[in-house]
């Protein structure tokens, strides 16, 4: 039988890797993947990583161009990451993939609420069937759901 994986990674380009992935930690209750000490060290003593590469994020050395967040459940990984990707440009159009969050056990408007605190914009709402999602941008304007 031919094996698959069910394991996937979503990439997120951001101009502000670390506030984003710190942002969408919290929108989702993930956890932020800070660097290990001693993998930063094994890097820098083998010569693969110089000073201009680190810069610091709330007291943790972090990579200067990325990020990663993932999903935990009972203390365990689920296999899904998301993979925050420094980039210069700033977003112009819309994205061609989103993801949706579903806000069981929440209501979706309790979650829009929340959401919007922690500075996310609400720019519609639609209707699939008796189905409701309302649609947000976060804070780097990248388009979600909430359903």
């Amino acid at each position: 039988m031919e094996k698959t994986s069910f394991n996937i990674q979503l990439v997120l380009d951001a101009n502000n890797v670390h506030s984003q992935a710190d942002w969408w930690a919290k929108a989702l209750g993930w956890i932020v993947e800070y660097p290990n000490e001693d993998f930063l060290k094994e890097l820098s003593d083998a010569g693969l990583l110089d000073s201009e590469a680190l810069v610091e994020f709330e007291g943790k050395r972090v990579f200067r161009t990325a990020s990663a967040i993932h999903q935990e459940k009972d203390g365990l990984k689920t296999g899904i990451r998301i993979y925050i990707r420094g980039v210069r440009a700033l977003k112009t159009e819309r994205n061609r993939l989103h993801w949706d969050i579903e806000a069981k056990p929440e209501s979706i408007d309790d979650v829009v609420s929340r959401l919007e605190k922690m500075g996310a914009k609400r720019i519609g709402e639609h209707f699939q069937g008796p189905n409701r999602s309302v649609q947000m941008l976060d804070l780097e304007n990248n388009e979600f759901c909430v359903h």
